[in-house]
């Protein structure tokens, strides 16, 4: 076909030129957002638990439940670490004179509960919040009530179930025992850091001004009814040291290892049963998917410029 004699009508080639930046700065994205992830988990360093430093890092590991308490999903009833449902209603319609399907959400549910990630002899919190999540262990069935009647399925039913079914369930899990890939914020909780012996004591004394007849039946010495300068710095004394018992008790109390997300939203939070190695060519063959749809929407882009004149 001659360009020259390309002609598109004003309003197809406004749409046309839209469509195409659109998918160039789409494309744009995706370039620039597997690249940083490709680099991140090149450059960052795995760490040892029992060495882990307080900040951005990797872990490996191997999940289980915290406690031996199983998080059951809701659609398959699994035991499982981490899970991501979805059921779906397939509905019918009329376009352009002809009967076509598809598939509404009705029911979406992302698990926020925490996990424990080991690498044998020591351990820490996962908590799973907006995390990327990559697994391999998913669930497809169908059936025609909103809600599973069939749960524990071993494995995925096949799309010729939907044509005599109304509904599809679809469930994403991360198993107990499963090898655990982690990137995110590192932090140690302990006790006496969280809360001083001031804040102990603060709130005790807050607590007994919530019963104003037993702080006065307790130091009100004078028995006039109301508790002066002096009585009121006998309290404070007495709750100084109640909390100074308290936190020492704190300090007994095991320090909470725990990975959650950053508060940097510009360092990716990624959970994956897939090693290092799967990551990083996953993602630098999205980088370069990406960047081959990038360079064929810019070059679409001129060609259309060009033909139209």
């Amino acid at each position: 076909m001659d360009i020259q004699s390309l002609e598109l009508a004003p309003e197809d080639y406004e749409f046309a030129l839209i469509v195409l930046l659109l998918a160039a700065l789409i494309s744009l994205y995706g370039v620039v957002r597997n690249w940083k992830r490709l680099r991140i988990i090149e450059d960052t360093p795995t760490a040892k638990l029992r060495s882990a430093h307080q900040g951005y890092i990797e872990l490996e590991g191997q999940g289980l439940f915290i406690d031996d308490q199983p998080i059951y999903a809701p659609l398959s009833n699994h035991p499982c670490l981490w899970y991501r449902s979805q059921i779906e209603q397939q509905e019918t319609f009329i376009e352009n004179g002809r009967t076509q399907t598809r598939w509404h959400v009705v029911y979406k549910n992302i698990s926020d509960h925490r996990f424990k990630l080991t690498d044998g002899v020591n351990s820490c919190y996962v908590d799973p919040g907006d995390a990327e999540v990559n697994g391999n262990e998913k669930l497809v069935w169908y059936g025609n009530t909103e809600w599973p009647i069939r749960t524990q399925i071993l494995e995925s039913q096949s799309i010729v179930h939907a044509m005599t079914n109304n509904y599809r369930y679809s469930e994403w899990l991360i198993l107990p025992g499963q090898p655990l890939y982690i990137l995110g914020q590192f932090t140690t909780w302990s006790a006496t850091v969280q809360q001083s012996t001031r804040d102990v004591m603060i709130n005790l004394l807050n607590d007994w001004k919530q019963d104003q007849q037993a702080l006065k039946d307790r130091f009100d010495a004078n028995k006039d009814g109301a508790i002066d300068q002096t009585e009121w710095e006998v309290a404070r004394r007495e709750a100084q040291s109640a909390a100074q018992q308290t936190h020492d008790q704190l300090a007994l109390e095991p320090d909470m290892h725990i990975m959650t997300k950053p508060d940097n939203s510009t360092q990716p939070f990624i959970i994956s049963v897939y090693p290092q190695t799967v990551l990083v060519r996953k993602y630098r063959r999205n980088t370069f998917i990406a960047l081959a749809a990038c360079i064929t929407s810019i070059c679409a882009i001129a060609w259309l410029v060009h033909a139209h004149g």
